[in-house]
């Protein structure tokens, strides 16, 4: 842990190539397997003391508890053999309306699933001497790595290097994991730098108000849970607003968003009518 060498080579690639080109790297996990992307090597890199701050933090409810012990919904073999299949079936993705979050995920998904986004995991044959703050990291990675998609059309924030920031500044606040925040940081500066323009540290500040006024109930939702449900009725539901100044953005630099967390079908009316006020 705390490869400075490692966490460079990350650096790096959030100030150069991140976002451009889908999953990136070539990074070993603990196995020496070269799987593992930057953005997940570096947070492998910064556990400690991160990861048990986030595992102490919800520990503190019972749902969060859930996630960290693998209980009820968030049973390993439940997991395997049930959520990931669903979020995997396309077939039946498709017979989802196109109002609900699970029609939205499978806009987003449908060229590249999400298997290889969940092979960046950190894995039970990684533990070593079956140590249980490892199990936990097992867990949370798990149940994070399934829900990154879903957060993405729930906050509208598209697959484009600045949307990907902003999901890792959303991941920081609900899930009390501090990497998240450097990731988000490096990727605004990135595309700052691109544009010549303040207008993503705008939608930074604009991101962080958002993620802060989100429910944290959010990160205890079984990906199930949601597919099938309303998406404006889930975004009122945990108080997701809408990211105006980044709406703003893709306007301005359209060259630079891919705007595929909507669902082409459905009519984002808040989307389409909230202006941008400086």
């Amino acid at each position: 842990m705390w490869n400075l060498k490692k966490i460079f080579k990350t650096t790096h690639y959030l100030m150069t190539t991140y976002g451009e080109e889908g999953l990136a790297g070539n990074n070993s996990d603990s196995n020496g397997e070269h799987r593992l992307d930057h953005i997940v090597n570096m947070y492998r890199e910064m556990n400690i003391p991160f990861g048990p701050i986030m595992a102490a933090a919800n520990r503190k409810t019972r749902a969060g508890r859930d996630i960290l012990w693998a209980r009820g919904d968030f049973e390993v073999d439940h997991v395997e053999n049930v959520v990931v299949p669903t979020l995997m079936d396309f077939t039946y993705l498709k017979t989802l309306a196109p109002n609900t979050v699970g029609a939205h995920y499978l806009n987003l998904v449908k060229n590249w699933g999400i298997q290889d986004l969940y092979n960046q995991r950190f894995k039970h044959e990684e533990i070593v001497n079956d140590d249980f703050g490892d199990e936990i990291r097992v867990n949370l990675s798990r149940h994070l790595l399934l829900s990154h998609d879903l957060w993405h059309v729930l906050f509208r924030y598209d697959t484009s290097t600045l949307g990907e920031a902003m999901i890792q500044e959303v991941t920081g606040h609900i899930t009390n994991f501090k990497p998240p925040f450097l990731v988000s940081f490096m990727g605004t500066w990135k595309v700052a730098r691109q544009t010549k323009s303040r207008l993503p540290w705008k939608v930074r500040k604009e991101c962080k108000a958002l993620s802060k006024a989100c429910k944290k109930e959010l990160f205890y939702q079984p990906p199930l849970s949601l597919l099938e449900r309303d998406i404006a009725e889930v975004r009122e539901e945990y108080n997701i607003g809408v990211p105006v100044v980044y709406k703003e953005f893709t306007e301005q630099f359209g060259d630079l968003a891919r705007m595929d967390t909507f669902h082409p079908q459905y009519e984002d009316v808040q989307w389409d009518t909230k202006e941008f006020v400086i």
